[in-house]
């Protein structure tokens, strides 16, 4: 019993020492790629977007592309005594953990910060590994994020150059039937639901920008944007009865019929307010948006923090000297109380199995000398 103990202490003081080298990161704000302030400037519209972070980040550190930098930058394959990438990837995984922390509360939620722990016999090799992995997780948040951006950048710019020659138009149409026909006056009822209009068909624009920037980085059959399409369905029916409704107020605003044409002339003039005012409002929604992605990606960042720098381990993270000595012992009265009780059922006075161990002894003697 002293001997396997004994044991145990001489493996646990020749086994190699190794070191964690810890660091810990934060998301410090909404992924560049996002829908970032489209989604924030409407308080009716769910602000739980995707956001390249989180979850990108744990991709990026379990990525081979990663671990093959490791591999190279520190010459691991020397270290490890492997040249089977395979097999040093293993020894990486073995050598590196990921711990995630996310929000309370119940179902899936966002990861809040990211713990990256090293270990490795070399203290300085650990927090250089650590430090390299930090360094290569931001350049590549920042390269998607920067894509990202432009991407939704390029997305905006095509709606807002739109939305420039469609206002442009409609000012010019109907400052050319005010030249011709003058101001006509309009009911404060047609007026209300020329701003209804307006807004709803802000909505229907808003709906559309977002699916675009979706599409970027979702199949077209995924939930988000079958979602997305459905209620622009909605929207859409919502606009077109709306339409209609303020149309048959314009038929109905003018009480003098003397002249002819009158309602035809109300129902161009509503009409061609109705358009100035819409796309004055989504004039409004996308160019506070777009200046938003400029600065954004004149502003490049990873979208991260590190709260924790790498540090330089002092002290062994294993073997655990006290933990494999106090198994060592409790393994040698376990083997200890088992010799006791095979020596008891063997020489016992009254012990059944001496006999059959004998007669088997004979009969396998006997065959041997046959």
């Amino acid at each position: 019993m002293v001997g396997i103990t004994v044991l145990a202490l001489v493996v646990s003081l020749v086994w190699p020492k190794k070191y964690l080298s810890t660091s810990e990161v934060i998301q410090t704000r909404e992924s560049l790629g996002s829908l970032g302030g489209l989604l924030q400037s409407f308080s009716s519209i769910s602000s739980g977007q995707n956001k390249i972070g989180g979850e990108t980040i744990i991709v990026i550190l379990n990525s081979e592309n990663l671990k093959e930098e490791l591999i190279e930058e520190f010459n691991l394959e020397k270290v490890y005594n492997e040249t089977i990438k395979e097999a040093l990837f293993e020894e990486l995984n073995d050598a590196i953990t990921i711990e995630e922390v996310r929000e309370g509360g119940f179902g899936f939620n966002p990861i809040v910060s990211v713990k990256i722990q090293v270990e490795d016999q070399d203290p300085e090799r650990a927090q250089k590994m650590n430090e390299f992995i930090l360094s290569k997780l931001e350049q590549r948040m920042e390269l998607l994020n920067e894509e990202s951006t432009s991407k939704n950048l390029q997305i905006l710019e095509r709606r807002f150059q739109t939305n420039l020659q469609q206002l442009k138009e409609s000012e010019e149409d109907l400052n050319d039937f005010q030249n011709r026909y003058g101001i006509l006056e309009v009911s404060s009822q047609l007026e209300g639901l020329i701003q209804n209009l307006a807004e709803l068909k802000t909505s229907i624009v808003k709906e559309e920008v977002e699916i675009e920037i979706l599409r970027n980085r979702l199949d077209e059959n995924s939930n988000q944007i079958q979602s997305k399409r459905q209620e622009v369905q909605a929207l859409e029916s919502a606009y077109q009865e709306l339409i209609k409704k303020s149309e048959n107020i314009e038929l109905a605003s003018d009480v003098f019929y003397s002249l002819y044409d009158m309602p035809d002339l109300l129902l161009k003039y509503g009409r061609l307010m109705r358009e100035v005012e819409v796309q004055n409002n989504i004039y409004e929604l996308l160019l506070p948006q777009l200046e938003q992605q400029r600065l954004f990606l004149a502003n490049k960042g990873s979208g991260l923090q590190i709260i924790d720098e790498a540090d330089l381990p002092t002290y062994k993270n294993s073997p655990k000297r006290a933990y494999i000595v106090i198994a060592g012992f409790m393994f040698s009265i376990f083997l200890a109380l088992l010799v006791i009780y095979l020596r008891e059922l063997y020489y016992g006075e009254d012990s059944e199995y001496k006999g059959k161990i004998d007669s088997l002894r004979k009969e396998l003697s006997f065959k041997k000398s046959e």
